[in-house]
């Protein structure tokens, strides 16, 4: 028998329902799956009655969308366990979430329970834990980040430390609640003057009010999409949660009735503003993953390999080597997915792995640091808890070059490439992790470039170079798919210890040589102005006064001069490193 039910109102949800699904199949007790479909036009509801008939998930379609609310008390109706989950389609569960959820639901005053729902993008959501909607308290949330720089008191308690335990709160997402069967009908069920927003809001205000408690749970956690289903409808969506907040506010306010006037006062224009965001930003095209990809990365079995930093040339030619090897992929960055070129992983914030419990990790093997080594010791704790047993880190032959530069900037690069480099040769050899630190020469190629791409776009606007190179001086750019190929490598190969390596690309090339080869890659020949060297240096140091660090170092010009190439043989030795020759 099972021993909870488990109620979806699907409209529109496409494969994020089928996702749903799979994942409640997977789960550790038995449940009884009902699925109320209002009116979906897009066919997701035709996988359900195919499924229906090997395993215990019912269908209940109906001919037109009655709301949210009205279904829930549909699915409730027309089944029997004594607890009941209400759970949206464009959700993703782990195996042991609902049996958490169930075992939170044992305390005897407890109405409803509700875990950590993260979105699709790694960031808590913030109706999973929640204040009651109060006039002041919904104002600060208009205010948004302005409101808590002020530390004003707001709806949502995401800007709050996670609670190490459950704790009372006010309200929890109704995209994941568990609820018991008895006090679901103690109270009447779900509020069907609700279409959509704002009924679980007022279905844990009418359970507190019957003398039970709320209780959410940060050691469970959910995936969800959000608005997977009224992505298309924009402004209705908008039109229902702000008739819905009307309604709850006249429902449980006390206050005269010149407040509640003035409260649709507020909404109305709320309202307004919202409708002109979304026309004029266009702001309803919300960055998000297509599918759930991401989901299916963290729930995967498998160990993966986890990515710092998304927004760079080696992550986007290293992702695809990765996923090549039928490895699970994780990139961790700050940067929205849509910014990011490798599309075909999944994409998180940092703070996912922050928060997630301990439970719910995904199983990461493998890290390769693509951002700057020195931001690494901001992830101590993750890769500790993750417990990581390989390491890659990009680290820069600057380490050396800079050391002893005459300019400030660098010295502080050369001074933190040191230092992130101490601090993870200290941790690998703590935590029994095996770690490669590889410091390359210039890298080029990839979409985010910013020198010798740099170089490239200067020249197709003016056709010249500001100034005359002289033949003295060498350099060996590397392609950032050499760096994917030696990363990757070095991580099959499974090492031990700590390495460093420093690696460059085949060609050595003079300045000059290389500058021709940038003006023949965008079809123009040669050209430089006859200006000396030290007049260049003279206009960036009273350039740098102005745009600070945009323009590079006046001693990044008498570094031309100097041979910066270095040896492969040792990458060659090792890690059977190939570098290609250079092609701008």
């Amino acid at each position: 028998m099972a021993k909870v039910t488990v109620i979806i109102v699907n409209y529109n949800s496409g494969a994020f329902l089928k996702q749903c699904l799979v994942s409640l199949w997977q789960s550790t007790i038995p449940l009884e799956i009902v699925v109320i479909d209002n009116g979906s036009s897009d066919g997701s509801a035709d996988f359900v009655s195919k499924a229906s008939k090997e395993s215990d998930c019912q269908l209940i379609r109906n001919s037109t969308n009655l709301g949210f609310a009205v279904a829930v008390n549909q699915g409730v109706k027309s089944t029997t366990a004594e607890d009941v989950l209400l759970i949206n389609p464009d959700c993703i569960v782990q195996p042991h979430s609902v049996a958490g959820l169930k075992l939170a639901m044992q305390r005897e005053d407890c109405g409803a329970v509700g875990g950590l729902v993260f979105g699709f993008d790694g960031r808590e959501q913030a109706g999973c834990r929640r204040r009651d909607p109060t006039f002041s308290r919904s104002v600060v949330k208009l205010l948004g980040k302005l409101g808590v720089r002020f530390g004003l008191m707001g709806v949502d308690l995401t800007t709050e430390a996670l609670p190490e335990s459950p704790i009372r709160v006010d309200a929890v997402s109704g995209a994941f609640m568990m609820i018991r069967r008895e006090s679901f009908d103690a109270i009447g069920g779900m509020d069907e003057g609700y279409f959509l927003h704002f009924e679980d809001l007022d279905l844990c205000r009418r359970l507190r009010n019957a003398g039970m408690s709320i209780l959410f749970i940060p050691t469970v956690s959910v995936l969800h999409c959000q608005g997977v289903s009224s992505r298309k409808r924009p402004f209705r969506v908008e039109w229902h949660k702000h008739i819905g907040m009307c309604r709850y506010r006249l429902k449980f306010s006390q206050a005269p009735r010149i407040s509640h006037w003035l409260f649709r006062l507020f909404v109305g224009v709320h309202l307004i503003w919202r409708v002109c965001c979304l026309v004029l930003k266009d702001k309803w095209k919300i960055r998000r993953p297509a599918s759930g990809r991401g989901a299916s990365s963290l729930t995967a079995t498998n160990a993966g390999t986890l990515v710092l930093g998304g927004r760079n040339d080696v992550a986007e030619y290293l992702v695809p080597r990765l996923l090549g090897l039928a490895r699970s992929v994780l990139v961790l960055s700050r940067a929205p997915e849509s910014t990011i070129s490798c599309r075909s992983a999944a994409v998180l914030h940092p703070e996912y792995l922050d928060k997630v419990p301990d439970d719910d990790l995904p199983l990461l093997e493998d890290v390769i640091c693509t951002m700057p080594i020195w931001h690494l010791s901001r992830y101590e704790e993750v890769l500790r808890r993750c417990g990581v047993r390989r390491l890659v880190a990009f680290s820069s032959t600057s380490i050396t070059t800079k050391t002893d530069s005459m300019d400030q900037r660098e010295q502080d690069a050369a001074r933190r490439l040191q230092e992130g480099e101490r601090w993870l040769k200290s941790f690998c050899r703590s935590n029994d992790v095996a770690c490669l630190i590889v410091r390359p020469t210039i890298i080029y190629g990839g979409h985010y470039n910013r020198s010798l791409r740099l170089v490239q776009k200067m020249i197709r606007m003016l056709g010249v170079f500001p100034f005359v190179i002289s033949e003295m001086g060498t350099r060996q750019p590397i392609h950032a798919d050499d760096l994917a190929q030696i990363a990757v490598g070095w991580i099959n190969s499974k090492a031990t210890g700590v390495e460093v390596v420093s690696v460059a690309g085949r060609d050595v090339l003079s300045n000059r040589l290389l500058m021709e080869l940038l003006f023949r890659s965008v079809g123009r020949k040669l050209c430089m102005l006859p200006v000396r060297a030290r007049y260049v240096q003279i206009l960036l140091r009273c350039g740098s006064w102005v745009f600070g660090g945009l323009l590079p170092s006046p001693a990044a010009i008498d570094r031309l001069a100097i041979d910066l190439g270095q040896s492969n043989d040792e990458a060659i030795e090792k890690y059977n490193f190939s570098a290609r020759s250079f092609t701008p």
